[in-house]
């Protein structure tokens, strides 16, 4: 998922396949974890990681898809309903 959106443009320019492993490993204790992912937590990742992150400065919209699809996917190995 976030391979595909390539948020900072890094694989876009050369960088290997996994540049983000360090964000998705954060992303992936968010949705083994308890608490609902907002859109917040996910740019917080990655503000973390890039200091003012250009995707999430840039593009809030797809922040917000990959939140929510990640919420998702928590709300399902959680094994609890949809809000």
């Amino acid at each position: 998922m976030i391979n595909r959106c390539d948020p900072e443009g890094l694989l876009e320019s050369g960088a290997p396949d996994d540049e983000y492993d360090p964000e998705v490993g954060e992303l992936a204790a968010l949705v083994h974890g308890d608490t609902t992912i907002t859109t917040s937590a996910v740019a917080a990742v990655f503000d973390n990681w890039f200091g003012d992150s250009l995707w999430t400065a840039q593009r809030p919209g797809e922040v917000a898809k990959v939140a929510a699809d990640l919420e998702k996917m928590r709300r399902s190995i959680a094994g609890t309903a949809e809000p």
